[in-house]
């Protein structure tokens, strides 16, 4: 995986990483040597899955601040989606974003 600095988006296939499905529905994460880099539950609907499963790949973002967990010191109702861009944005900015377009495994 790469860093996703502010500016263009340039997104690319990475080889070797893959993201997969497990059989309890958690996410995957591995790295090229089939270490697990990252593991989580998120809700994803059978849209999601199906484009994944249909295309193959994904893209993934990683980083400590993606706008996607309401943070500590907030509740959902004022995290808002304005916030939560800014917190990604920010986060690029600084650095702490990496993306790819990884092939998506289903092993369900």
């Amino acid at each position: 995986m790469r860093r996703f600095p502010r500016g263009i988006a340039d997104l690319r296939t990475i080889p070797g990483w893959a993201l997969h499905r497990l059989a309890d529905d958690r996410i995957e994460l591995r790295s090229p040597d089939g270490g697990v880099y990252s593991r989580i539950t998120v809700p994803a609907s059978p849209d999601w899955y199906s484009a994944a499963l249909h295309h193959g790949y994904a893209v993934c973002f990683y980083g400590p601040q993606l706008g996607v967990r309401t943070p500590p010191d907030s509740t959902p109702e004022r995290y808002t989606d304005a916030k939560r861009l800014e917190e990604f944005r920010t986060a690029r900015g600084r650095g702490l974003v990496a993306d790819g377009i990884i092939a998506y495994r289903n092993n369900r």
